[in-house]
């Protein structure tokens, strides 16, 4: 019985020895001592973890385990490591580690970059919203006023016709372009109206509209050094082959479309095509070969809807193309004719003996001069030569469409590269401003300065700054041009809404 006893509490002891073993092992695989107690402080159980040995394969195939001098001594060992992602973790709102510190030194640049974006945006936006730089010597406009005024009380009265002349920020089509949906968001779409043939330009676009060309024509009216006879029609630039199978194509919305043409010795014929169906089959032949060469236009109906005109030349004689329009029966069109570097004296190289018969077919009702941009840089520029030129150009443009006002749309505001001090501002463009105004003033014209309606001189670096101007602080982005057409139909507005009478309305209408 005795021995019995003794057995069995060695047994006890054994197994208890067991467990105590059991218990130590487990807190150590763990990361906690048996004899932790809630009390003990974050920075003794929370500790940053250690980079676990590499583990290498037993003799018998099996994975070794770490010894215990590896572990303790990599537990105990306080690397740099260690201490940084331990700080990291106690201490997130007081980085001291050199990461930490860039990194939060980035996100203070980028949010005081932030603030000065949004600064800056503000500045561009009040003084594009300022009522007083808004249109100079309104009254020019009296005649565009009233057509508007008349299709606004019968809105398939009649069509509005605006054409702007420019260089490219005209070219382009997207100041333009918003300017056309803005209009005929108000006073109704009249379709896209003007357009050069076919594709004369990389990056040439009138949006609503697509096109396309075969590879045979040749483009006169781009090359701003060489011209050659000038006879490029309305808006400078023609498109001329002598093979028979070329073709240029449009794609838009119309209730009409027009083909403007040379009328010339020996000149071919081309089909004109609607989804197609033939529309018509047109000679470019003179019937008098003594009588200079003339433009003319063929127009033909079509069903409302979407269309896709081709015109194709059908012998082996010479053809050259003036201009496409697509037009719907009333509201407004805003027709672009821009050339990419164009200065305001090319406008006098064209064939006024060729624009005259379509600028007289067209009657706009505002004729827009967009100039000033290349011209600001001419080292041989003098005041008296630019004010007699540009005076040239609005006596031809009444000449050629005397119902129509004229509006001139002033530069905007430009910077030149200045070596590696990065870009200036450049006071080329005072000159230009303040001759266009002063000419306006003389001839009864209407003026928008651009510039000021920007925010002065020296104001595109800010549109750069926010990203609404290239980083060639000459031109603008999508965003940029918008923002100016915005401005320049608000100012326009206002002052057609100054001018109208007030429209009579229905007894208990409110407006």
């Amino acid at each position: 019985m005795l021995l019995r006893r003794l057995v069995s509490a060695l047994l006890l002891l054994a197994a208890s020895a067991g467990l105590a073993s059991y218990a130590f092992e487990t807190g150590a695989r763990s990361g906690k001592h048996p004899s932790a107690n809630p009390s003990t402080t974050n920075s003794e159980v929370k500790r940053a973890p250690v980079a676990k040995p590499f583990k290498t394969k037993s003799a018998k195939g099996g994975k070794s385990k770490s010894s215990a001098k590896t572990t303790a001594k990599s537990s105990s060992t306080k690397s740099a490591s260690t201490k940084s992602a331990s700080t990291k973790t106690s201490s997130p709102l007081a980085p001291t580690s050199a990461s930490a510190h860039g990194t939060a030194t980035l996100r203070a640049a980028s949010l005081t970059k932030i603030s000065t974006r949004e600064a800056i945006t503000d500045r561009v936006m009040q003084s594009l919203a300022t009522p007083r730089l808004g249109i100079e010597n309104p009254q020019a406009l009296a005649a565009f006023f009233e057509q508007l005024r008349q299709l606004e009380i019968d809105p398939k009265s009649h069509l509005v016709r605006v054409i702007q002349f420019g260089d490219s920020h005209t070219a382009a089509d997207v100041f333009t372009g918003a300017l056309r949906t803005l209009f005929q968001s108000k006073f109704g779409d009249g379709g896209a109206g003007f357009s050069f043939a076919g594709y004369p330009f990389a990056g040439y676009r009138i949006h609503g509209t697509r096109r396309s060309q075969s590879t045979g024509w040749t483009v006169l009216g781009t090359h701003l050094n060489d011209i050659g006879d000038g006879k490029v029609g309305m808006g400078g630039v023609s498109l001329s082959t002598e093979a028979a199978g070329n073709w240029v194509s449009l794609d838009a919305d119309a209730t009409s479309l027009q083909v403007q043409y040379l009328i010339q010795p020996n000149g071919g014929s081309f089909e004109i095509r609607d989804n197609d169906t033939l529309i018509a089959t047109v000679s470019t032949a003179k019937s008098d070969p003594s009588t200079p060469d003339a433009a003319a236009q063929f127009g033909a109906p079509v069903e409302p809807g979407p269309h896709h005109f081709e015109v194709l030349t059908i012998d082996q004689a010479p053809i050259r193309l003036l201009g496409l329009a697509t037009e719907n029966s009333s509201g407004v069109t805003y027709e672009a004719a821009g050339i990419n570097g164009a200065e305001a004296s090319l406008f006098l190289r064209w064939s006024e003996t060729l624009q005259q018969p379509l600028l007289a077919a067209v009657n706009p009702a505002l004729v827009v001069l967009s100039y000033g941009t290349n011209e600001a840089g001419d080292r041989n520029w003098t005041e008296a030569s630019y004010s007699a030129m540009f005076q040239r150009i609005i006596d031809r443009v009444r000449r050629l469409a005397p119902n129509a006002s004229i509006l001139v749309v002033g530069p905007p505001d430009r910077a030149l590269r200045a070596g590696r001090k990065g870009w200036a501002p450049f006071a080329g463009v005072d000159r230009i401003v303040v001759a266009q105004r002063t000419i306006c003033r003389q001839m009864n014209c209407a003026y928008w300065d651009q510039r000021s309606r920007m925010g002065g001189f020296g104001s595109m670096r800010d549109w750069v700054t926010i990203s609404w101007a290239q980083p060639d602080h000459t031109h603008f982005t999508g965003q940029g041009y918008n923002e100016l057409a915005g401005a320049l139909f608000s100012d326009i507005v206002q002052q057609y809404d100054s001018y109208q009478t007030p429209l009579p309305r229905a007894e208990g209408e409110t407006k």
